[in-house]
C-alpha cells in the first residue's frame, strides 16, 4: 500500500525587480513580468501602447483614465500565466476596444505577437466579425459572413478589419521593441494573419522564419501571366480581375481562397522582427495598398 497524495503542478519561480536587474541582458518570459507587483508592471505595460494614441482619445498616459475618471484600459497579467493581454477603450460604453494586444511566451524562450488590433471606433462598423446565424467567424476563419465582408471591402477595409485601422502600427511596433529590448530580447515572433499583415510587417522590418517563398510565389503568379491573376475571374465579389494590382485586392482573393489555384493555402507563415534592424525584406516592389 502507497500512502494517498495529492500531484501538485511545478513550482513557479519568483521573481522580483531586484533579481531581475541583478542581470539585465538575460531575456526575461512574461511569466516572470507577471509575477511583479502591479505598479511595476503598470510601469513596463505603458511602454506598449503609445502615449499619443491614447491622448488621441482623450485617456491619460499614466493613469490610463478617460476624462471622465473611468480607467479605460484593462491589464491580463496574472502571476501564473505566459499572456499578456491589453484592452483600450476610448469611451466607458465603447462596443470595441481601438486597441488590444495578447503577447505569449513561446517556447524558444521569446516572446510570440499573438494578435495586435487597431481599430478607428469613429468609423463605421461591420459585422464581418459574426457569420448570419450570429457565430464568430475568428476573424473570417471558421465561419464568413460574405455580405459583411463585401460591404468592408468595398469601404477600404482588409480581412478581418470590422473597422477601418488607426494607422498606428509603426509607433506600437517602435513600443514593442522597447519593451523587448527593456526585457533583454533580442527579437519579437509572429504569425501573420492575413497576406495584407504579412506584407505590412514587411514595411516594419521583420524578416521570414517562414513563408518568404510562398510571399514570393504569390507574387508571381498574381502577374498577368500567372495563375492566380487567371483565377481572378469575377466569379466572386473578391476575385475581380484588378485584384492583382493592390495589397488589399491581393489579401482579398486569398482570403476567398484563390490560393488553391497554386495548390496552397495561407498557412505556415511566421516573421521575426529583430530589435534594432530593419530586415528589407519587400516581396511586392511597387506596392499599392
Amino acid at each position: 500500500m502507497f500512502p494517498e497524495f495529492e500531484e501538485q503542478p511545478p513550482a513557479i519561480p519568483t521573481f522580483s525587480a531586484l533579481r531581475l536587474g541583478r542581470d539585465p541582458d538575460t531575456p526575461v518570459p512574461l511569466l516572470a513580468v507577471n509575477q511583479l507587483s502591479s505598479g511595476l508592471k503598470r510601469r513596463l505595460f505603458r511602454l506598449l501602447i503609445p502615449p499619443t494614441l491614447l491622448t488621441h482619445f482623450r485617456l491619460n498616459p499614466i493613469t490610463w483614465e478617460g476624462a471622465g475618471g473611468a480607467s479605460l484600459v484593462t491589464v491580463q497579467a496574472e502571476p501564473h500565466e505566459h499572456l499578456l493581454r491589453l484592452t483600450a477603450w476610448h469611451q466607458p460604453d465603447a462596443r470595441d476596444p481601438f486597441y488590444f494586444l495578447e503577447l505569449a511566451d513561446n517556447i524558444f524562450n521569446g516572446i510570440d505577437i499573438n494578435l495586435l488590433v487597431l481599430s478607428d471606433p469613429d468609423s463605421p462598423r461591420y459585422y464581418t466579425d459574426r457569420s448570419l446565424e450570429g457565430r464568430d467567424t475568428l476573424f473570417g476563419t471558421i465561419h464568413r459572413n460574405l455580405a459583411e465582408e463585401e460591404r468592408a471591402m468595398q469601404a477600404g477595409l482588409a480581412p478581418a478589419q470590422i473597422r477601418l485601422g488607426l494607422r498606428a502600427s509603426r509607433l506600437v511596433m517602435e513600443g514593442l521593441e522597447w519593451f523587448a529590448a527593456v526585457l533583454g530580447h533580442t527579437a519579437l515572433y509572429l504569425e501573420p494573419l492575413t497576406y495584407l499583415d504579412a506584407w505590412l510587417f514587411e514595411r516594419r522590418g521583420c524578416a521570414y522564419i517562414s513563408g518568404r517563398r510562398l510571399m514570393q510565389e504569390i507574387h508571381q503568379e498574381f502577374q498577368p501571366d500567372g495563375r492566380l491573376h487567371a483565377a481572378l475571374d469575377g466569379s466572386t465579389p473578391f476575385r475581380q480581375p484588378e485584384q492583382w494590382r493592390t495589397v488589399r485586392g491581393r489579401a482579398w482573393a486569398i482570403h476567398d481562397g484563390v490560393l488553391a489555384a497554386i495548390d496552397q493555402s495561407w498557412n505556415g507563415v511566421r516573421m521575426a522582427k529583430r530589435v534594432g534592424y530593419m530586415a528589407g525584406i519587400n516581396t511586392f516592389p511597387d506596392a499599392l495598398y
